[in-house]
């Protein structure tokens, strides 16, 4: 029996604003304690609260910010365990879909996901005989009960503030033409705002800057191009970067790998680094 790919946290914050965008391979299962605060999904915000399931697909653009403290299950599970787990008649790939899905639980079933992420928590670090079976009935037990629970569930309505309206067309632009050359004059011009008035709207709307969302952006467009074969040069010049080695350099640093390693283990289907430790989300 293959050992099931997955890494699972109970975290506590006394206050929590992750302090970078965010993406990984792994799927995340997020289950917030507390209440309430705002996660930013590839363009969009929407709210985090208390008693809602959230789902985040690999390789999508993530940051959580809570207001005040925080505690939340965070669950990564690796797209070939939720393959390998999967039968015919249960196939755990269908709620992956999307790149995002939320649900909203009521208190029992709050109470119950509550206990299936304890009870797979009192596993993962239980070394008797037999407990790696175990482990793994925990985490079935778990995934039948999200799979049922998301298999309906949409993303829903994101925030509609001021602010972020004010910057969604920006957002669009820059994920639009992000093998372009993209600056602060050049998007500022775009949209007839001075670049002092963009840098604050932006980061006022999303909790951080232009430059950090375009290049966080096109790394993950770059890990997407390697995952799909192209060249690490031709993956760093179609993703905006003009210098192959600031791309490797860039790549390395916000992943922890380099674009030659990943786009290598990835075709051979080789468990890869996160782009952040497991427990961030």
């Amino acid at each position: 029996m293959r050992n099931a790919d997955f890494h699972l946290q109970l975290n506590h914050n006394d206050s929590w604003n992750m302090s970078r965008l965010h993406f990984h391979d792994h799927f995340e299962l997020l289950l917030p304690l507390t209440s309430p605060g705002d996660i930013f999904v590839n363009d969009q915000v929407y709210p985090l609260r208390r008693g809602t399931l959230y789902l985040i697909g690999a390789n999508t653009l993530h940051r959580t910010i809570a207001d005040g403290a925080h505690a939340r299950y965070i669950l990564h599970i690796s797209p070939r365990t939720l393959s390998d787990l999967s039968t015919p008649q249960t196939d755990f790939t269908r709620m992956t879909r999307d790149g995002f899905r939320r649900a909203n639980l009521d208190a029992a079933r709050f109470n119950q996901m509550i206990e299936l992420f304890q009870a797979l928590e009192r596993r993962k670090n239980d070394g008797s005989f037999g407990s790696d079976i175990r482990q793994t009935i925990a985490l079935l037990e778990l995934l039948i009960r999200v799979a049922a629970t998301l298999d309906t569930a949409t993303a829903g309505e994101a925030i509609r503030s001021k602010d972020f309206l004010r910057i969604a067309p920006i957002l669009d632009y820059i994920r639009d033409n992000l093998a372009e050359p993209l600056s602060l004059d050049q998007i500022a011009s775009q949209f007839f705002l001075s670049k002092h008035y963009l840098c604050r709207i932006f980061k006022t709307a999303t909790g951080f800057s232009v430059m950090e969302y375009i290049i966080y952006s096109r790394v993950l467009r770059a890990r997407q191009l390697l995952q799909e074969g192209v060249s690490v040069q031709q993956a760093g010049e179609l993703s905006g970067f003009s210098d192959n080695s600031h791309f490797i350099r860039t790549f390395g640093h916000l992943t922890g790998i380099t674009p030659g390693r990943y786009a290598r283990e990835y075709q051979a289907g080789a468990p890869i680094p996160m782009g952040e430790p497991p427990g961030n989300g």
